[in-house]
């Protein structure tokens, strides 16, 4: 039965998949591939190139000092520190295509798809269509899920497929709901653990006593063996990175360089060793995470959770989670809020419960960007579709005001869309394109330098060693020059910290057959200069 249920959205969906994909791919013949511009960004594509190349991770550099850079580890393995979620999509982009950014609207679609079966398995065909397309022009060419590595859409796609499972299981107890559940399960936790975790489990709690209702032994052994296979390889995973399988790489970068906490009421923690200053003013007790760390707290002591100050901070976390909510979204979601045409209904009751409880959970976060809301996407688009449903009907003395209700709150998306068009429209020629709506901080720096300097001494016959020095280890932070590929020593062009004459022997001695290039910068207009590395101090 549940095989027979997808001839009906299936149509719909690969449509809308194939129309939004053509619609991203002309967008880009007119724009070209964005590069990155986060370090980040950067992170996963080390991921994407690991991945790529047959890797989990890459053997530790013997003077992998010269290369540590923010979000990436380079002991006791050379690796991205996030999860492995996104990196295999950029790797699949890569492997398929010659981009990982290619990887990036293969994620794109995946959501799009998975939240348009979800939506059918939960209301009536009309609205699974409707909602779908609404979704679909959120998910704009402009927006930095679509236009930079970072992700957003796969954790978006494990959501949908957490509800899709549930959805199916309510009609019809079958292993696949189970699979698809557990699938949806491994999705979040392979790109946002925290967030998907608090998702899953909260739609376990709504639904509980439903399911336990019409529970089936073999439908909770289906989702049971998937997830022993993903969490197994997610070990394996994890011992091949971190050495331990119970360490998530993230953690032991933590551990390695953070002294800001994830989490807003924890205090700030003693500084490592770093191996050169720079890395300090990224993530030491100076740097620009404890910064916000600090500015977030708004002068409070070190926060106790549930006093009054650690009350305002927590108040003030829900106002960020509310404020990152995709432009797009947020006049549907506060008229589904705040008109109460569909309070009654069971479904948007929990989902509204869902979306709630995650947000306030997202709250004690320390940082807040869009990607890190996207395993609710999945319960808002559901609510939003039995509100707009409910809201259909709306009639008052006799007049059919719903109609006009719902058809301004789904254009929405299509409106800030058409701002953002035209504000782009306006902007100056200097600024680059990808800047332009993806709501995130991004380096003052076109990196198209950076590419253009690589590609020129990537031309010459021999290879090339760029040793990258800053005026300051606190200038510019969120201007990093140095990342390189999974396999550095093959790299044409490498690009390695400036750790003083003393220790830039060490790096010589160690490439002699390269040619040496010092790369130099104004403090002032952050002109970059390169010449050939002096041999002499």
């Amino acid at each position: 039965m549940t095989i027979a249920w997808l001839k009906k959205p299936l149509p719909f969906a690969l449509i809308l998949v194939a129309l939004w994909t053509a619609w991203r791919l002309i967008f880009l013949w007119q724009t070209g591939i964005p590069r990155p511009e986060v370090h980040d960004e950067f992170s996963y594509l080390l991921g994407a190139d690991t991945f790529a190349h047959g890797h989990l991770a890459n053997p530790p550099h013997p003077l992998g000092k010269f290369f540590e850079s923010p979000h990436i580890l380079v002991r006791p393995m050379y690796a991205s520190k996030y999860q492995p979620g996104q990196a295999m999509f950029l790797a699949l982009g890569q492997r398929l295509f010659g981009s990982a950014f290619y990887g990036v609207l293969i994620g794109n679609a995946l959501m799009l798809f998975t939240l348009c079966l979800m939506l059918f398995a939960w209301v009536p065909w009309q609205w699974a269509v409707t909602i779908s397309t609404m979704f679909a022009l959120c998910l704009s060419p402009q927006m930095y899920w679509t236009n930079s590595y970072w992700g957003g859409s796969v954790a978006a796609s494990g959501g949908a497929l957490v509800l899709l499972g549930i959805g199916l299981y309510r009609a019809e107890q079958r292993p696949l709901s189970g699979v698809i559940f557990a699938t949806g399960g491994l999705l979040l936790f392979w790109t946002r653990p925290y967030e998907g975790g608090v998702f899953t489990l909260i739609v376990l709690v709504v639904f509980a006593k439903e399911l336990w209702r019409v529970r089936r032994g073999s439908v909770l052994l289906a989702a049971v063996s998937v997830f022993v296979i993903g969490i197994s390889w997610t070990c394996y995973y994890n011992q091949a990175v971190t050495g331990k399988p119970f360490l998530l790489p993230y953690l032991l970068h933590d551990r390695q360089y953070n002294v800001t906490p994830v989490f807003w009421f924890l205090p700030l923690r003693n500084e490592p060793v770093y191996s050169h200053p720079r890395l300090a003013s990224q993530h030491g007790v100076v740097g620009g995470e404890a910064n916000v760390y600090e500015s977030d707290l708004r002068g409070e002591p070190r926060l106790q959770f549930l006093k009054l100050g650690g009350l305002r901070a927590l108040l003030s976390g829900l106002y960020r989670s509310l404020e990152i909510l995709t432009p797009s979204l947020k006049v549907v979601v506060v008229l589904a809020l705040l008109i109460p045409v569909a309070w009654r209904d069971p479904v948007y009751r929990k989902m509204g419960i869902v979306s709630g409880v995650f947000l306030l959970a997202l709250s004690a976060e320390t940082f807040h960007f869009q990607h890190y809301i996207a395993p609710v996407w999945a319960a808002l688009a559901l609510m939003i579709a039995v509100w707009a449903e409910h809201a259909w009907k709306l009639t008052i003395r006799k007049q059919r005001v719903g109609v006009a209700l719902v058809l301004v709150a789904l254009s929405s998306p299509g409106i800030a869309e058409f701002h953002s068009a035209s504000t782009r429209s306006r902007q100056s020629s200097a600024q680059s394109t990808s800047e332009v709506g993806r709501n995130m901080p991004v380096a003052d720096f076109d990196y198209a330098r950076r590419d253009a300097l690589i590609e020129r001494l990537s031309a010459l016959d021999q290879r090339q060693l760029v040793i990258v020095r800053y005026p300051s280890p606190d200038w510019r932070v969120s201007e990093e020059w140095v990342y390189n590929s999974a396999d550095i020593d093959r790299q044409r062009v490498i690009l390695a910290h400036d750790l003083g004459t003393e220790q830039d022997r060490e790096l010589l001695a160690y490439y002699p057959d390269r040619k040496i290039w010092l790369l130099t910068f104004d403090r002032a207009s952050g002109q970059e200069r390169i010449a050939p590395y002096p041999t002499t101090p």
